[in-house]
């Protein structure tokens, strides 16, 4: 005998469990099984438990497509690792002939129970010893927590478990067959119920319940079900029912005396009374995972509660948010603290096919559930109300009521005098239910959708995918239901990666499909909530479908609904109270992803003519909107030709501040909206709408995204025949790519708009387009002919009386005129920027005339008035919190501070400009702050961080064609290197940049 066979002799058998999640016990402890494959051959052996399985049948069950080559070796592995992480596991597993056996007792494994139990259970009944079988029953039914490995086991053990679930559903139909013969038919109704909602096409099941409510005094509920039946079995099947069933209503409708309710016998109701405590709560979620504040809200509502009076906390989200699993999770919680039992109801507010219970019914399903008689649950609503009243007055009880539809559902099931606690699930918000704590349930933080992930697929599947099984999670939207079925859409697909539905679910038109499995999905919990509500509710929602974004103000409402502020927002309330809609701060809303994917195809499949003018009317209040904003911030900005004016306010935006957070705020829906309008046709608003979006982004360095959009306004206006708007669409494109670095192609676009100003004889745009290209030829180097640009720009400025262009054009010619060691002439060229941007209130490009006017005044050594010039433009750019731009400015003033001699300020103020630069800087920028960077690691004595900052400018300024930038990279390096003592590298560094200077006619004052 081996030590470990040893060891497992004095170990407590492991102990099984199959009948739902797979669970393995040793020693009262859970043990974690690694990964589907693991889960699904040892499901299978204990399926077969006592029966030798084939390695080819665990290989078939263990991969439901393409088989690897490896497919047996694979399964003898796992058998291996199965042995030793189950204690006892080589006796537990043996091997026998081509394949393995279970060998377990009945004690250890939850399904051999099941068996056991139902046997003795029959044996009972054909001994007329009723109430024992009804008891055997019952404890084989306790056993059941749901499909074998909850339903994502695969091919050939989910046959398994349907085969299983037949014998369940067949073992209720006795037990409540039992019950109804011993005269008990009101304390089977509910569970009946439930179970027939669940399994509405199963005849007998649907008979026992008949037969249930007409012994309860219910002929009306009981005929009902039948219509219910016939309607179902039409709509899934095309099939009427069975002639049992037909007969069966005969029978109730003409009161067959042959169905009269059996007399209840002594014994049973003695064990029924009602004095004994109902225990009626579902079971608990195995991998139920997170929500500890609001379990812990719940808990602290428990705790807090008045003496004498009801308890009553309901909890709303939208649907598929997991309200039902938080409920039982917290009441299995606390249970122990209500000694007078708890009851579950469903109220089939949202469920398919079923109208919601009425107080009335949901009443006599509870007493009955109680374990109140049939014969004393009163026929009429006033009766009945009278007599649960009084059963709930004094008790300490905790009720669940599961899925309401609204306050008037649940209000007479409220008790009037208890200490008992209520929860209720709803989805919109019952706020007209006095008395009632509230409780949002959202999103599911990732860490908890992470690890119901986890749960379900096994660490090691998980953990070899992390990007992808994040981007799930996010494309999930924190859903609990659409993190579980696509948990549950990877564990039948072991084949799958976690990438490759990433990848179906990213396109928007099908993930709702993809998040839909065995008919349960996102699409139709959603599709319950919208049918819900109200015809003119519903038009607004299909209205609001045509929002390109995920966030939407009063505003953006007002325009797609045509309609003023204060009507939009009571619709939007309106829609946060049903949760379809969630309230992000005061007159901000957000669409959960998916109910916009939902909303969206709903606008889509019920297209109206309203649909395309709400668009319209969006897109233009999205123009008129951020025109206004972007005059606010650039002022001396020329008017686009064709803009209606009309009814716009012109003071909407009275502060800076307040034009850039809208901007800031509406980036993704502006971007959004201008694919939404070039996609639809909308050509005019596709080429007008990124005009805006440039602008804002010359502040906030989206280039990429913007360019997407300027390209598109390129098409579209040309399509549209707009020589104005093309030009000015290449224009604002030229300037994105120009601080993308991308200076040829900035260059093309802006000699083509050149073209284009000079065919319209529009001499303001030419004169704009060529002082862009003198910025461009700036940073390529082409230091002459920028300058004659720049100067002819700034002279025809003035002449077209153009303030704005004139102050752009002299600040670019004073960094050209640094450039060139004339400082004396850059300070004359920059001061007269900064006084024609003050005088129009232009912060934006005075932040760079301030800068170049601090590099010129630098030439002329004046360090302590070119810091001063300096830092008031870092407080401008700070003001208007120029994110871009910062990172230079932070750069210029290290510079100053190095020539000061003030190098630890310098280093901080280097060290925060890199820091910034890694993501918010212009591409065009970064060269500059890392020559800066350079500068002051030299000056401390760094060389060879010095060094490392310099070929990074070097590297970036090579790419971009930045000529300047290059050769003081050059100039740089050739200083440290020689520092470094590699005199003949130095002198390499030093020729190419004097090369490089002279071609430019830099001198060695401005190097």
């Amino acid at each position: 005998m081996t030590a470990d066979d040893a060891q497992a002799d004095e170990s407590t058998p492991p102990e099984f469990a199959v009948l739902g999640s797979l669970e393995v016990r040793s020693d009262g402890e859970l043990l974690t099984l690694n990964g589907a494959l693991q889960q699904r051959i040892l499901v299978t052996l204990l399926l077969e438990a006592g029966r030798v399985v084939p390695v080819s049948r665990l290989v078939e069950a263990a991969w439901q497509e393409t088989l690897p080559d490896s497919a047996e070796h694979q399964v003898r592995k796992t058998v291996a690792k199965l042995r030793g992480r189950i204690p006892q596991g080589r006796r537990v597993i043996v091997t026998d002939g081509a394949g393995y056996r279970a060998v377990l007792g009945s004690e250890q494994l939850d399904l051999l129970r099941f068996r056991k139990l139902l046997s003795q259970a029959r044996q009972a009944r054909e001994e007329g010893e009723k109430e024992r079988a009804a008891r055997r029953f019952r404890e084989a039914l306790v056993l059941w927590r749901g499909p074998v490995l909850a339903g994502s086991g695969g091919r050939v053990v989910d046959a398994a478990s349907t085969a299983l679930e037949e014998q369940r559903l067949t073992a209720a139909e006795e037990l409540y067959a039992l019950h109804l013969d011993a005269g008990e038919a009101a304390e089977i109704t509910g569970e009946l119920r439930a179970l027939v909602d669940e399994h509405p096409l199963r005849e007998t099941l649907r008979s026992r319940l008949m037969l249930a409510l007409y012994h309860s005094g219910q002929q009306a509920a009981a005929l009902d079900e039948f219509t219910r039946a016939r309607q179902q079995l039409a709509d899934e099947l095309g099939i009427d029912p069975g002639i049992e069933l037909v007969e069966l209503h005969a029978r109730i409708l003409c009161q067959d005396p042959s169905l009269s309710r059996p007399e209840r016998a002594a014994a049973t109701a003695a064990l029924h009374d009602e004095t004994e405590a109902p225990h009626a709560l579902p079971f608990d979620v195995p991998d139920f995972s997170g929500r500890d504040s609001e379990l812990e809200s719940i808990s602290r509502t428990a705790r807090n509660a008045m003496p004498g009076k009801p308890t009553v906390l309901a909890l709303d989200g939208m649907g598929g948010g997991g309200k039902t699993a938080l409920a039982v999770r917290a009441a299995h919680y606390l249970a122990e603290q209500y000694p007078h039992g708890n009851l579950f109801i469903d109220l089939h507010g949202f469920t398919p096919g079923q109208t919601p219970l009425s107080p009335f019914q949901a009443q006599g399903d509870l007493l009955a559930a109680a374990g109140i008689p049939s014969e004393e649950i009163p026929t009429v609503p006033a009766g009945r109300a009278a007599r649960w009243q009084p059963y709930m007055r004094g008790r300490q009880m905790l009720l669940i009521l599961d899925n309401v539809v609204g306050s008037e559902q649940v209000r007479e099931l409220i008790p009037a005098s208890s200490n008992s606690l209520v929860l209720i699930t709803s989805r919109p918000r019952l706020t007209r239910l006095d008395g009632t704590e509230w409780l949002s349930v959202g999103a599911l933080p990732e860490p908890d959708s992470h690890q119901i992930l986890r749960s379900t697929l096994g660490a090691d599947r998980v953990e070899r995918e992390p990007e992808p099984a994040r981007e799930l999670l996010r494309l999930c939207g924190g859903l609990p239901l659409a993190v579980r079925i696509a948990a549950a859409r990877l564990a039948n697909r072991p084949s799958w990666t976690v990438q490759r539905l990433v990848e179906r679910l990213r396109d928007h038109n099908r993930r709702l499909d993809e998040l839909t499995s065995e008919g349960r999905g996102v699409a139709g919990a959603l599709q319950l909530s919208y049918q819900s509500m109200p015809l003119e509710q519903r038009a607004a929602f299909r209205l609001l479908g045509h929002h390109p974004g995920r966030y939407l103000d009063v505003d953006e409402a007002a325009a797609l609904l045509d309609t003023d502020a204060l009507t939009a927002e009571n619709v939007l309330e309106e829609l946060v109270d049903i949760r379809l809609l969630e309230a992000r701060e005061p007159g901000v809303y957000a669409l959960h992803d998916l109910v916009r994917s939902f909303v969206q195809r709903v606008a889509q499949g019920e297209l109206a003519p309203e649909s395309g003018r709400a668009t319209e009317r969006l897109l233009d209040h999205y123009l008129h909107t951020a025109e206004l904003a972007c005059d606010t911030l650039f002022p001396g900005r020329r008017r686009v030709e064709g803009t209606d004016e009309d009814g716009i306010s012109r003071n909407r935006f009275d502060r800076k501040s307040n034009a850039l957070q809208w901007l800031d705020q509406h980036r993704d829906s502006l971007l959004a909206a201008v694919d939404a309008a070039y996609d639809e046709g909308l050509l005019w608003h596709a080429a007008r709408l990124p005009r805006e979006l440039g602008f804002h982004s010359s502040i906030r360095g989206y280039d990429a995204s913007a360019n997407e959009a300027l390209e598109k306004g390129v098409t579209a206006s040309t399509r549209l025949g707009d020589q104005s708007l093309t030009r000015l669409n290449l224009m604002n494109l030229a300037m994105g790519k120009w601080r993308l670095g991308q200076l040829s192609g900035a260059v093309a676009h802006l000699e083509e708009a050149v073209d284009l100003s000079r065919q319209m004889e529009d001499r303001h745009s030419e004169a704009e387009c060529r002082a862009r290209l003198g910025q461009a030829y700036n940073s390529m180097g082409k230091l002459d002919r920028a300058l004659q640009l720049s100067q002819e720009a700034s002279e025809r400025a003035q002449e077209l009386g153009f303030p704005r262009l004139d102050g752009s054009s002299l600040s670019m010619l004073s960094l050209i005129q640094v450039r060139l060691g004339r400082f004396e002439e850059a300070v004359k060229s920059a001061e007269r920027a900064v006084t024609i941007f003050d005088s129009i209130q232009e912060v934006q490009l005075s932040v760079s005339a301030l800068q170049y006017l601090s590099q010129a005044i630098e030439g002329l050594g004046r360090f302590e008035e070119a810091l001063a010039q300096s830092d008031t433009a870092l407080e401008r750019c700070q003001y208007l919190n120029m994110h871009s731009e910062l990172p230079l400015v932070l750069a210029r003033r290290a510079d100053i501070l190095v020539r000061m001699g003030e190098l630890e300020e310098a280093a901080n103020s280097s060290d925060h400009a890199l820091t910034k630069a890694t993501s918010s800087t212009h591409d065009i920028s970064r060269a500059a702050v890392h020559l800066s960077a350079g500068r002051v690691r030299y000056a401390q004595g760094g060389l060879d961080m010095a060094k490392d900052q310099q070929l990074l400018a070097h590297e970036i300024a090579c790419r971009m064609e930045l000529r300047y930038d290059e050769a003081c990279a050059l100039w740089g390096l050739a200083k440290t290197t020689e520092a470094q003592g590699d005199a003949q590298l130095a002198r390499q560094h030093r020729a190419a940049a004097d090369s490089l200077f002279a071609l430019m006619k830099v001198p060695e004052t401005a190097r």
